[in-house]
């Protein structure tokens, strides 16, 4: 049965946090505005010897993207794991829970005709920002469909089928976006996999108006240990925009991941579980090309009864806290609070607030 909560937590990553606004100051900025030059008082004309010539602006770089960093939920029982679960438990306590925004809330229904209906909205990050949408999904046997529709009107469909052939899993995703805010545009890709114990496949194939190829493999040479490559292909600009490597290795209470990214970024985490209910994370950038220096530590205590409290620092002395809880069966809450720990009292405050309904 298809996990109705991820698939909530993939329709805000694909539809909103790519897009959504920043309240990460940008490095690269000057930290103060360049004085302009006052025009001479004395005269309206300037001398032409003593002018120089005008200095061609050389073109703005365009900022590089920050990746979205995605939490999946465990692997189902007999499934291998997925590139993006080498430091799944690090980033779990170190990001989910810490984004929030001001609101959000998340609903699905299960109707009596076996329909999946979901709405979510969210105000990030002040409280007017708003974003949303809802969708209806359907799944009979081995296939599956879905609607959704999006507050930036945008619309989204996806027809799915997986199943078992000689021993192996293989699954197919085609994802197809309408979009009708200016004008009528149509995007389509088709997400494939295949899965044969120890190797894992994934590719994501542009098929009308998607610029970007991606795909990885994953390779489980021994128990506990992964290894993966993942490339990213620009069909627009003909070439690549990514290649990393992974290492990964996780026995449930240690956990510890490496991603090496287009041979020049090299990230590293560590999870550790103390006990059955204290656990540490530590996330930093080991080596960066930009010289950008990031790292994020973690603590967290679960009270084993659906209830979590978390803490994390970051290296700009951000200090944050995230209380998760379960009212009854079927109701998630979340809680978080953030401010600068070198300035508690005037430096920015956050506070967010998330429920989810499951019924």
């Amino acid at each position: 049965m298809t996990n109705m909560k991820q698939r909530l937590r993939n329709l805000f990553r694909r539809n909103k946090m790519r897009t959504r606004a920043t309240t990460v100051p940008n490095k690269k900025e000057s930290p103060e505005p360049a004085k302009q030059e006052e025009p001479s008082k004395k005269s309206g004309k300037q001398d032409a010897s003593k002018q120089e010539p005008p200095k061609e602006e050389e073109p703005e770089k365009p900022a590089k993207d920050v990746e979205v960093e995605i939490i999946p939920m465990p692997p189902a029982e007999g499934e291998m794991p997925t590139y993006f679960h080498v430091g799944a438990l690090a980033k779990d306590c170190l990001i989910n829970g810490f984004k929030i925004g001001a609101w959000q809330m998340q609903c699905t229904t299960k109707t009596d005709s076996d329909f999946y209906l979901s709405t979510f909205g969210e105000g990030y990050p002040t409280m007017t920002s708003v974003f949303g949408g809802m969708e209806v999904f359907k799944e009979v046997g081995i296939y599956s469909t879905s609607l959704g529709w999006f507050t930036n009107n945008d619309l989204l469909s996806e027809i799915g089928v997986r199943g078992m052939n000689f021993g192996s899993r293989l699954y197919g995703l085609l994802k197809s976006t309408i979009g009708t805010k200016d004008e009528v545009t149509f995007q389509t890709k088709l997400k494939c996999g295949l899965e044969r114990d120890p190797v894992k496949v994934e590719l994501v194939v542009p098929l009308y108006n998607e610029p970007l190829f991606l795909g990885y493999v994953l390779v489980a040479p021994v128990e506990n240990w992964v290894l993966g490559y993942r490339t990213q292909y620009n069909c627009d600009e003909k070439g690549f925009d990514k290649h990393a490597l992974c290492l990964g290795y996780n026995n449930g209470r240690t956990e510890v991941g490496l991603k090496l990214e287009n041979f020049e970024d090299l990230r590293g985490s560590i999870f550790q579980r103390i006990g059955e209910a204290w656990a540490f994370a530590i996330k930093a950038n080991l080596y960066s090309s930009e010289n950008v220096k990031q790292f994020a530590i973690g603590l967290q205590y679960d009270f084993q009864n659906g209830t979590m409290v978390k803490a994390k620092l970051r290296e700009d002395s951000r200090l944050g806290f995230v209380y998760q809880s379960k009212i009854g069966k079927n109701i998630d809450v979340g809680y978080h609070l953030a401010f600068d720990a070198a300035d508690p009292i005037g430096g920015a405050h956050r506070i967010g607030v998330s429920w989810g309904f499951h019924c």
